[in-house]
This record gives C-alpha cells, sequence and structure tokens, in this order.
C-alpha cells in the first residue's frame, strides 16, 4: 500500500539568511535588459515549448558562475538535516552509462519507456549516484545529482538566494550572443572541437 509523500523537509533556518561572501564571489552580476527568448530552430522539438521568440525584459540579477557541487551540497545537508526527494523517495534516474555494466541487472528496476537510456535505480540519490555502492570520492567539486527542483530551493534558500527564472537562466547561458545555437555560436563543434556533452 502507497503513503503519500512527505513534504520537503524544511531548512532549520527562519526567515532571509544573509548571503555568505565567499557565496556572493562565486556569483556575477548581469545588468538584465531586453533579449530574444526561445527559438524557432526547425529541427527543435515543438514539445519543449521553446517558442515562439519572444522579447522579454529582465532587472538586474546576479547568478552563480559554476553549478553547486557536491562538497557544497553536502555542507547544506549536514548543517540543516534535510533529505532529498530522491533520498524520501528511495530511488531516482540514472544515466545508463553510469550503471556500471557488470551490475546493470542488480541495480536496474526499470527504463522509462519513451527514453530507455534513463533507468530507474532504488538508492540512487546525490551522495550515491549511481546507487548503492557508489560514492562521491574524488568527486566532490563535480556538479550535485539527482537533486529535485524543490531540493534546488531549499539550498538556495538555505544560502539566502533564490533559484534562476527560466528567462534569467537563458539570458545567461546566452552570453550575450542573440539566438545562437549554443553560447558560443551555431556551430555544435566549432574547429572540430566539442564545446558540450551532446
Amino acid at each position: 500500500r502507497g503513503e503519500p509523500a512527505a513534504p520537503p523537509s524544511p531548512p532549520t533556518h527562519s526567515g532571509p539568511r544573509p548571503v555568505a561572501p565567499d557565496i556572493l564571489a562565486d556569483m556575477i552580476e548581469l545588468p538584465g535588459g531586453s533579449f530574444l527568448m526561445g527559438t524557432d530552430y526547425p529541427d527543435g522539438f515543438p514539445d519543449d515549448g521553446e517558442g515562439p521568440v519572444r522579447e522579454v525584459s529582465l532587472s538586474p540579477f546576479r547568478i552563480d558562475r559554476f553549478p553547486v557541487t557536491n562538497e557544497q551540497f553536502a555542507r547544506f545537508a549536514q548543517a540543516s538535516g534535510y533529505r532529498t526527494e530522491a533520498e524520501r523517495f528511495g530511488w531516482s534516474f540514472v544515466f545508463w552509462s553510469h550503471v556500471p555494466p557488470a551490475r546493470f541487472a542488480e541495480l536496474v528496476v526499470d527504463t522509462v519507456a519513451a527514453a530507455p537510456w534513463w533507468c530507474k535505480v532504488p538508492g540512487a540519490r546525490w551522495d550515491a549516484p549511481e546507487g548503492p555502492g557508489s560514492t562521491l570520492d574524488g568527486r566532490e567539486r563535480h556538479p550535485v545529482v539527482h537533486v529535485s527542483w524543490n531540493d534546488a530551493a531549499a539550498y538556495a534558500a538555505w544560502t539566502g538566494r533564490r533559484l534562476p527564472t527560466e528567462a534569467e537562466w537563458e539570458y545567461a547561458a546566452r552570453g550575450g550572443l542573440v539566438q545562437k545555437l549554443y553560447p558560443w555560436g551555431d556551430k555544435l563543434r566549432p574547429e572540430g572541437k566539442h564545446l558540450c556533452n551532446i
């Protein structure tokens, strides 16, 4: 018999928390203004809701230069006692190539029908990214994974910040370029070099 999901564990502080100087040092200030958000790229996926292209205006804001690391998230979890949704649900999806091949049948209990490269792994969570037996050893500065929107919002609140809006994130990710396919331009592999994981 299923139990209703528990609400996210709240951070242990109350009221606004000042942003620590070391966190501010890793953020960048962006001036805001108007930009063209979205895309009408014909090879895109309409179900992703990326279009139509529209002009959006933003106030100035700050955003992290880098993704939140395992080390940073560990400090939050230890200080606040927060448990992520993957921890409370008891499983998360792991990308197929991250599942050790010798343990695939043992770890994977299901896959997503329309995207079978996402594997349901009981015990996969932020501090056991590939499931039972995996650790963060040597990956302290890697981006934290198995974190839901609710988990990310709780972390942001604990640090005295908030999550960026979709428009803020896209504006920052575009790096000042107008309607380019990638943050560096329109070519996937400029000069034959991959600049992203695809």
